[in-house]
């Protein structure tokens, strides 16, 4: 089944929570347009799942850990499993996407095997965190079978889950090809103290909250505490909290005031 969803379920952490249809098949298919989100944007989140996206139409921004890439119609990207990313429309136009988000296991099987050891937990620990893809580059073996698992999924023929395992599994082995000189930025302590900050504000967003009281929360000055989120997130401390309230708030009459 493909979902169209127009809001990313988090928990306090700002780590994505599983949906139904995520206990025997741990993966989601993904279609719709990034402007069924609120400001038409994909809010900073992050999963232990891995990601695979295609945008059909369209422009947007994609902000992976403390970088943003540009992505056009018919590009794709891979995004590492535990990557804080958020997807933002760059065109008026509709800006149609379809993506994977799936459980490592599903590829690698049973902790220990010849599949998780040999080629999932080194992406895992080693690979890549994002990595864009472009049909004129010569990925078209990426968007080739990733058109076969969506397909597959649309279908839901008996079986398909197989049909799925076997694209996906394409895919991870041309992201090794791809990437096989390139290690995984190790998490920097910013990143660390970033979802840290976004765990205490997610938990007080009902509260009067301010830039002092964020960066309290990890022991940093608010000069540096603006820093990093200008630097992942591409927005002040403030301007965050702002727009979590307008996508988390019933009514727009409900929203508390920020403290300066």
């Amino acid at each position: 089944m493909i979902k169209s969803r127009s809001a990313i379920l988090t928990d306090s952490r700002g780590e994505e929570l599983p949906e139904d249809g995520l206990q025997l098949f741990d993966l989601i298919a993904n279609g719709g347009d990034i402007h069924q989100f609120a400001a038409g944007c994909i809010p900073s989140h992050w999963h232990k799942e891995l990601e695979v996206f295609v945008l059909s139409e369209g422009r947007i921004q994609v902000s992976a850990g403390d970088r943003t890439y540009s992505l056009q119609a018919g590009d794709g990207c891979f995004i590492n499993a535990e990557v804080i990313h958020s997807f933002t429309a760059d065109a008026d136009s509709p800006c149609l996407y379809r993506s994977f988000v799936f459980a490592p296991d599903i590829i690698g099987g049973a902790p220990g095997s010849i599949f998780d050891t040999v080629y999932v937990r080194p992406l895992l620990e080693s690979g890549v965190s994002f990595l864009k893809l472009q049909k004129q580059a010569g990925d078209q073996a990426y968007f080739q079978a990733f058109e076969r698992a969506f397909l597959a999924c649309a279908a839901e023929a008996d079986g398909y889950e197989f049909q799925v395992r076997e694209s996906l599994s394409r895919i991870l082995l041309y992201i090794k090809s791809k990437t096989a000189a390139v290690s995984r930025t190790i998490p920097s302590i910013q990143e660390g103290r970033l979802k840290e900050m976004l765990i205490w504000i997610h938990a007080h967003l009902e509260k009067n909250i301010s830039v002092a009281q964020i960066a309290e929360t990890v022991s940093i000055c608010p000069r540096e505490c603006q820093r990093i989120f200008n630097q992942y997130l591409h927005y002040s401390p403030m301007e965050y909290v702002g727009r979590k309230r307008i996508l988390t708030a019933p009514t727009p009459t409900s929203r508390l005031p920020i403290s300066p």
